[in-house]
């Protein structure tokens, strides 16, 4: 339950909404400090820069660990994970298996097709956030793509979507399909999420019949990855040629659209239906590439939920996401937009990826700025406080780092886009934006630029659960599997690798540790007088662990030394009434320059009886941030107005909610001096 809930109520409008300055909140994820002054020195970002000059800007120090939804609830919230409950994209669950991080999720129960419970969404948020708190003071509220948002609540009079966390129709964070007629290209989920769907017919067919697939439905039966199978409707591909253009001409539920070799399709709308009783409607919406014609190869988005009959509870009111649609056009509506996954898959080119985000930016400027303009009846001044999140910034780092960093081992691959700088590029429109911003302004109007998390070059990935096998805190009956995404959001069964009965500690999710405590839980062995000497020995031993494949102390800039901290989260979460909630993590490990935790380790797969430790990173997700360190992740803060110097103790993402509730007049006392008001100079 949300510690000290809000009402679900329209409140009283507050005494001066029509005379109170707006309080503006821009989030561009992911930026870093350094990175972003590199860019201003060179003259790249004129609108920050002027924003830097004219008033503050100053380094932000993230969450521990300094990941998206961690720092961004405690953006939102003003108080850390101990109180927030956000400790990462994944958590422990049932059997030691990894759960969603952001979402609680109760799958529904069938009798045959009849449903006997209905399937439960919330959002793990434990604390009211700044949004919510300001609408509850009877202020007009403006959020877009607020993170952990989802489901979203109806709140009257507030006009709100949902960001970070909100899923796919398949319950993921990005369930792509790749379609081929290549001639070995096998079926089955990706490392990283994605379907590969053969195309059937030879090489010479200029028509091949296929499948798209939608929401799970529980009346299907169960899949072989977890999960419940998925709807599906027929789709076509026909090659053709239109315009001296060869293509593809797609169709899907009666719609056709031509689509050239390179380019992506309008958004298809489909309906999919749940073949329950009684029997519900899915409508969703998808946008196809024709990566290439020969051979035939077709990149489809993940399928969404329609904002013009949402699915899911994605906007509040519920009738927003239609208007939006209309007024704007269209957009996505996950949380995450943008394909890392398909890029990481090697199925996204590096081009169309930078188009996607470009996209989605301009798109998400469109709502922005008319929504800041928009005037309602009875209030001469809307809204008061204004939030939106764009998440380019941080995908731009996480997907092109490698072409800023030539001693990454994926560099070779920074080919396409070649000469340029594609984080500069999406940088530069996140100014842009920035600026059109500040043309909107009113005088006495306060803006915040903030991010939740700088960035560093990613070359090694860590197998921790390797290390912890091999220095016997974790024993195997067997090899266990390598993971990808996809049972990770079909509710897998783990493989059973692991012998519990004999595991004192395990790593999972985003360089988390979890020790097998005796009493809280369920396999635990550890017993509680010698948890804390374990956390000790494991901080003191993974703090020492270097990598054995540099044979100086630096390799271009990257050093042997792994890891800079491993933080015992007791010592450094404040708790709530409630204690420390069953799922939170015992340790957090803080990397250093060039390395990360592996993807197998945050999935709990991948160790062996024997195996490497330290694997060099070749993906293009080259750029990263959670499980670093956060001391060398620092984000930005810019404000059109000058803030004090922070001294010896840094501004943290958690100030960014004291100031707004300050600025409302909200009471600070539920923070208990977690966060503080940043100091305007002008107060």
């Amino acid at each position: 339950a949300l510690q000290g809930a809000l009402p679900a109520r329209a409140p009283a409008a507050a005494g001066d909404l029509e005379r109170l300055p707006r309080m503006v909140v821009i989030v561009l994820d992911g930026v870093d400090f350094h990175l972003a002054q590199e860019y201003m020195d060179a003259g790249k970002l004129p609108n920050l820069a002027a924003l830097a000059k004219g008033g503050t800007y100053q380094p932000l120090h993230s969450e521990i660990p300094p990941e998206s939804p961690v720092a961004l609830a405690s953006m939102l919230t003003g108080v850390g994970p101990g109180r927030h409950h956000i400790f990462d994209f994944e958590l422990r669950g049932a059997g030691n298996v990894p759960e969603n991080g952001m979402t609680r999720i109760k799958r529904a129960r069938f009798i045959g097709r009849v449903p006997v419970r209905q399937p439960l969404v919330s959002s793990r948020l434990a604390f009211p956030t700044f949004s919510e708190r300001v609408w509850e003071a009877g202020y007009s509220v403006l959020a877009l793509r607020q993170p952990l948002l989802f489901p979203v609540k109806e709140r009257p009079g507030a006009r709100m979507t949902s960001g970070l966390g909100t899923p796919d129709l398949a319950g993921s964070a990005g369930f792509y399909t790749i379609y081929s007629n290549r001639l070995i290209f096998k079926p089955g989920y990706t490392i990283f999420g994605g379907l590969r769907v053969p195309l059937e017919g030879d090489g010479n067919s200029q028509v091949y019949d296929t499948y798209i697939l939608g929401t799970q439905d529980p009346s299907l039966g169960p899949a072989a990855h977890g999960g419940n199978q998925r709807t599906r409707l027929p789709l076509r591909f026909e090659r053709a040629t239109e315009n001296g253009k060869a293509g593809v001409r797609i169709t899907l539920q009666g719609q056709t659209q031509f689509v050239a070799e390179g380019e992506r399709s309008d958004f298809f709308s489909m309906t999919f239906l749940l073949n329950t009783i009684p029997a519900r409607t899915v409508p969703s919406v998808v946008r196809m590439e024709v990566r290439s014609v020969e051979p035939l190869e077709v990149l489809a988005d993940p399928a969404q939920s329609d904002p013009r009959d949402a699915y899911f509870p994605i906007s509040a009111p519920e009738s927003l996401g239609a208007e939006l649609w209309r007024l704007d056009g269209p957009f996505e509506t996950m949380g995450w937009q943008e394909q890392t996954f398909a890029l990481n898959d090697r199925f996204q080119s590096d081009a169309g990826f930078l188009r996607d985000m470009l996209q989605d930016l301009d798109r998400g400027a469109v709502t922005l700025l008319r929504e800041m303009r928009r005037v309602r009846e009875g209030h001469t001044k809307t809204p008061r406080l204004v939030f939106y999140t764009f998440t380019a910034t941080d995908r731009a780092c996480h997907g092109f780092w490698r072409y800023r960093d030539p001693g990454h081992p994926a560099h070779a691959s920074a080919t396409e886009l070649a000469g340029t700088d594609p984080i500069l590029t999406v940088f530069e429109k996140a100014d842009a934006i920035v600026g059109r911003v500040r043309a909107e302004l009113e005088e006495g109007d306060t803006l915040i630029v903030a991010s939740d998390h700088g960035f560093q070059t990613w070359r090694w990935g860590v197998h921790v659960n390797q290390w912890l096998v091999d220095h016997g805190y974790m024993t195997l009956k067997k090899d266990a599997e390598r993971k990808g995404l996809g049972p990770f959001f079909t509710f897998a069964d783990a493989d059973d690798a692991v012998d519990w009965s004999k595991t004192k500690a395990f790593a999972l999710g985003l360089g988390q540790i979890y020790i097998n405590l005796a009493g809280r839980d369920k396999t635990g062995i550890v017993p509680l007088a010698e948890k804390r000497a374990l956390m000790l020995e494991l901080k003191t031993k993974l703090e020492a662990l270097t990598n054995p494949y540099l044979t100086g102390n630096e390799d271009d800039g990257v050093g042997a030394k792994a890891i800079r901290s491993v933080e015992i989260l007791e010592d450094v979460y404040r708790f709530g009434p409630g204690g420390a909630p069953d799922h939170v993590p015992d340790l957090q490990l803080g990397f250093e320059k060039g390395y990360r935790i592996s993807w197998q380790t945050a999935l709990l797969g991948g160790m062996g009886r024997s195996g490497h430790v330290f694997e060099r990173n070749t993906v293009p997700w080259s750029g990263d941030h959670c499980s670093t360190d956060r001391e060398l992740v620092p984000g930005v803060l810019f404000s059109n107005r000058r803030i004090a110097p922070a001294g010896e103790e840094p501004y943290t993402v958690r100030d960014i909610a004291a100031t707004v509730m300050r600025h409302f007049g909200i009471d600070l006392a539920p923070l208990e001096g977690e966060s503080r008001p940043l100091p305007f100079e002008d107060e």
